[in-house]
Order: structure tokens, then sequence, then C-alpha cells
């Protein structure tokens, strides 16, 4: 005759080690390595972004002293603050990224209105200039001509250099209309009657010019800040590969290292391809909008920290799972030896996986057998109740009662050992022969459910079991 019993370790005896996986799941982020890589990237994207950046304003500014001498003073002047705001930005970027990341919202908001007030004042100031040319149609004919000369220059320059459709989409469009009428006006003879509306679209090119150099400073900056945010999740991610192992108490083993990613089943890797994709995102010509980039900052990056810290506590978990798999199965094959005339003959993982359960086989002198399974619970966060199955393979007449009995002697040692278990109870009527072909069970895991027929009651004054390493 041959059965299974099933006895439970009590949770609190696995409790300890799974707030120990947590602290090591808190990866440091101060880490010198981890920093200074971080720094080198962030200095490559700075220096590219904004490069490009101070490269259009250049050649926006090269093509802005064919302007007529008025509006060229001031669209002079303005290139001038424009740049000054970029220096400011690339240098508090470069110094302070954290700082950056609270403050960037009302900075950039604050200097993008501050420069449109100061643009208006110009566009007022130059508009008073002008009007007083509309009594003298002559020199109202050549101010025409001139002004849609510079509004012919300001709309080349803004069509070949600055990113008018991702920022003001279809305004160009609108202002190129008014200069073709502007244009028939003035060659229908009624240079006095488009003058108005020559200067109101030049000085609307002006400040659409001006506004799209801001909002592209404030798109680079999201940009670069959100780009620093997840390259500081993707090097901690590198970082992370390969951790100390951890002893029960969560302390560090000098000399020994775990796979993470192999531990987590994946979940690592998974973190790095999803990093990657979202990294390609925010690079160089980022689709993305300036609040989808800040989105980032604030709820994006901190959500793939958090998915990395609880990848590195479900590995570190399921590492000292194992450990605790082979403590426990030491100690039960350590009482069935007392219990019994069996011995120890053998030790296998389910499917050859250190992940998976660990079984131990022992055998009588008459050819019986018993099979021990050490198997945690699976749960959502991670690895949960362990629970020792004791397999039977008679070959004689044991008893029912007998089968029974042997399992509440063993658990009676288990507890004289300091192991904290429930009692025995039946798992199923008979034991599935498959489990004690090992050979078999190394490379054909069985299924991980198993019957159960009855709760086991559980003993929260014992001690933990030993998960050293």
């Amino acid at each position: 005759m041959s059965g299974a019993k099933r006895i439970t370790v009590d949770a609190e005896a696995w409790r300890d080690a799974r707030a120990a996986a947590a602290r090591l799941g808190q990866v440091r982020r101060d880490v010198p390595e981890l920093i200074e890589a971080v720094r080198r990237q962030q200095r490559e994207a700075l220096d590219q972004a904004f490069g490009e950046v101070e490269g259009r304003q250049r050649r926006v500014e090269q093509v802005l002293t064919g302007l007529s001498a008025e509006a060229q003073r001031s669209e002079l002047r303005t290139a001038k603050r424009l740049r000054e705001q970029s220096d400011r930005l690339r240098g508090q970027i470069g110094s302070a990224v954290e700082q950056v990341r609270a403050e960037q919202d009302e900075r950039i908001r604050a200097a993008v209105e501050r420069e449109r007030a100061e643009r208006r004042a110009e566009i007022q100031e130059l508009g008073r200039e002008l009007d007083g040319l509309r009594a003298d149609r002559d020199r109202a004919a050549s101010a025409a001509e001139r002004t849609l000369a510079d509004a012919r220059l300001m709309r080349d320059a803004i069509r070949a250099e600055l990113p008018h459709e991702r920022f003001a989409p279809g305004r160009l469009d609108r202002l190129e209309r008014r200069i073709t009428t502007a244009e028939s006006n003035l060659a229908a003879g009624l240079a006095a009657e488009s003058l108005s509306l020559l200067q109101e679209t030049f000085l609307d090119l002006a400040e659409l010019r001006a506004e799209l150099v801001l909002l592209d400073q404030e798109w680079q900056t999201a940009r670069l800040t959100a780009l620093d945010a997840l390259t500081v999740v993707a090097e901690r991610v590198r970082f992370s590969a390969r951790l100390p192992a951890p002893d029960g108490h969560g302390e560090p083993i000098d000399g020994l290292s775990f796979d993470v990613d192999h531990w987590s089943g994946g979940g690592l890797a998974a973190l790095r391809r999803d990093l990657d994709v979202r990294i390609g995102d925010v690079r160089d010509d980022s689709p993305l909008g300036t609040e989808e980039l800040r989105e980032i900052v604030r709820r994006d990056a901190p959500g793939l920290e958090r998915q990395l810290t609880d990848t590195v506590t479900r590995a570190t978990a399921a590492l000292l799972a194992s450990q605790a798999r082979v403590n426990v199965a030491e100690q039960v094959v350590d009482a069935v030896e007392h219990a019994t005339g069996f011995a120890w003959t053998e030790n296998a993982y389910a499917g050859d996986d250190q992940r998976a359960a660990f079984y131990s086989k022992l055998r009588h002198l008459n050819d019986n057998e018993i099979v021990i399974e050490v198997a945690h619970e699976e749960e959502d966060d991670g690895p949960g109740t362990l629970a020792v199955r004791i397999l039977s393979y008679d070959r004689d007449t044991a008893s029912e009662e007998e089968l029974a009995e042997r399992a509440r002697e063993i658990a009676t040692s288990l507890r004289d050992r300091g192991l904290p278990v429930g009692d025995p109870m039946a798992d199923a009527p008979r034991a599935d022969p498959a489990l004690t072909d090992f050979e078999t069970l190394r490379t054909e895991p069985p299924s991980t459910e198993s019957p159960s027929t009855e709760a086991l009651s559980t003993r929260g004054d014992q001690s933990r079991p030993d998960v050293r390493r």
C-alpha cells in the first residue's frame, strides 16, 4: 500500500526570509559606477540636443541679418535673449538634473511668458514707428515693400529651421496666406492699405519665431529630463543583473552572487526590453509631446523603478526559497531516517531547475521507497507557504494507520529539531509512481497541482527554518 502525507511549514517561518528579500530588492542608486554611467550618458545627450537647438538658432540669426535695419535690431536683441535662455537651461540640466525635474514646469513657463511680454512691447514700439508712414503714400509704399521683404525672410527662416508643425501646426500656413493677400494688394497699387496687414503679419511671424524657439527649448528640456530618468532606471537594471547572494538575514555573502534574471523568471530581461522601447521613444526626434515627456518623469520612471525593486525582491525570494527547500528537505530526510529504517539515496529538482520543487528519495532494505517533496505554493508576489509531502511506496502490506503513524513520528521529530510544522494530513490515497523515477523527474517536471483535503493548523511560536546558503 502507498500514500501521500502532507506537512505544512508555518508561514511565520518564511516571513523573515521574505522580509530579507525585500531589503535586498532596494538596489542602491548612489553606487559610484552607476552615477558615473548616468552622468556620461547625460552629457552626451545634452551636447547633442542643445547642439542641434543652438545650430538652428545660429542659422536663423544668419538669415535675419537680411532684415531691414529696424526689424534687424529688434530681432537680434530677441536672438540674444533666446541664446541666453538656452545657455541657462543647458547649464541647469547639466549641473542639477534632479532640481530641473522639480522646477522645470514653473521655470520654463515663466521664461515663455517673460519673453512674450518683452516681445509684445517691442512689437508695439515697431508698430508705432510704422503707423506714422501711412500719411505719406510714397513712404508707405516703400515701408510696405520693406515690411513684405522682412515678412518673407522671417517666414522662410521659420519654415526652413524651426519645428513649426510640431509646436504650432497650421499657424505658419495661415500667416503665409496673409502674406499672399498683401502681395496682391501691393500689385493692385494699394500699398498704404497693405501696410497695416503686413505690419501685423511680420510681428506675428516674429512672435511665432520666438515662441517656437522657447517651445523647442522647453520640449528638449522635458525630453532630456525624461531620458535621464529612464537612463537611471536602465543603469540600475544593468547594475542589478548580478547581485550578492543573501543569507537568511538578507546580508550579502562575500564572493557569492546570483543571476537576477534567472531567479526572477526572466523578469529583469522583460523590464530591460520595456526600457529599451521607452528610451527609444524619447531619443532625438521623439513623437511625444512636452506633457507626455513630463509624465514619464512624474509617473512612468518611478513605476519602472518600483517594478525593478519588485523584480529583484522576487528573484531574491526565489533564491532564498530554493535554499529553504534544500534545508527543510535535509531535516526531513534526517527525521525519516531517525523514525524508520529508510536511508537516503538521491536528490533531484523538478525539471533540473533550482527554482522548482526539491525531491529526496530514501530506500529500505526491502526495496520500499519514500520520496520527500518540498515545494512552495506560488503566490502573486512570489513563493508562499512551504509544504512537505511524504510519498510512500510500500511493496508490502503497510496499513494506512501505519503510514499515518510514520508521518506523525516524522512531524514530531521535525518539531524537536526546531522546524515549525503542522500536523500531517492525507494528501492523496496513492502517491504518483512517476515521482520515484528521478531521471524522468529531472527532464519532465510533474504538474504543480496536488490534491489536498483539509487545511493544516500552524504553530506561530516556532522559529523559522534555517535558510543559510
